[in-house]
């Protein structure tokens, strides 16, 4: 700041330049977080929308007969695609008794975006053998 004996006072043009250039610095950086921040959060929706999808479509095949192990596909009108896997777990230690164990894999790939993207979940389901083998 100069003090001038005439009684002027103000900043330097190079003190305003360095304040100017630190403010900038400063818009820059919040600019920059904003924006990871939105891609960020895009990647969440796109996420959560995947996960919404592959359990409601595994909400479909427990409530489905699921009498015997196979394999399918599915795709919606939006372009996602659901791959289905039905398979008998631990089968040498189900033998004897009078229940399956199956599991199921159910895979959303969403084919929407640039890259193919996949979500997958997992669970399991007991049935009783009679059941299975009056559904067949």
């Amino acid at each position: 700041m100069n003090n001038d004996p005439g009684g002027q006072r103000g900043f330097t043009l190079l003190e305003i330049m360095v304040s100017l250039v630190l403010i900038c610095l400063v818009v820059v950086s919040v600019i920059q977080l904003s924006s990871a921040n939105l891609r960020t959060l895009s990647v969440s929706g796109d996420r959560i929308e995947a996960l919404e999808r592959a359990n409601g479509k595994m909400r479909e095949v427990l409530d489905s007969d699921l009498s015997e192990a196979k394999t399918w596909q599915d795709v919606d009108d939006e372009g996602f695609t659901y791959e289905i896997t039905v398979a008998e777990a631990i089968r040498e230690r189900t033998e004897a008794l009078p229940v399956k164990l199956l599991e199921i894999t159910v895979s959303v790939i969403d084919s929407n975006n640039k890259r193919s993207k996949r979500t997958t979940l997992n669970t399991q389901k007991m049935i009783s053998k009679s059941d299975a083998l009056k559904s067949q």
